[in-house]
């Protein structure tokens, strides 16, 4: 059994909200491996807290794989989620920042800007 770690960051596209036996529960798909041609499979989890857009969020877990008709749903079982970063401001922005760091760059942060 291996378990699978990735990060990832809420917009429109990737979050939905579905409804429980326990109340409303956000739902994000993430692209975890690429299959034998090329494409991207995804897998679901749910998350036990309020997110908004541009949130980033790392999901762990081991993934679980159903048949539903045609279709293999991919899902992790009892997944670690948390937030990594939730931006300053409303959190509208849907889509990606383009101002990422690559690799080796410096960046500048403050301390206002930690979680801790």
């Amino acid at each position: 059994m291996s378990i699978i770690t990735t990060v990832v960051q809420v917009n429109d596209k990737n979050t939905r909200t579905v409804n429980t036996q326990k109340g409303e529960k956000q739902v994000i798909s993430t692209p975890i491996i690429k299959d034998s041609t090329g494409k991207w499979v995804y897998a679901s989890a749910f998350i036990n807290f309020r997110v908004e857009n541009g949130d980033i969020l790392t999901i762990s877990g081991r993934i679980e794989q159903k048949e539903d008709g045609q279709y293999l749903n991919n899902n992790f079982a009892f997944p670690t989620v948390e937030r990594l970063y939730k931006p300053k401001g409303t959190g509208t922005n849907s889509q990606p920042s383009k101002d990422i760091p690559e690799i080796g760059d410096e960046i500048e942060i403050n301390d206002d800007d930690l979680p801790f």
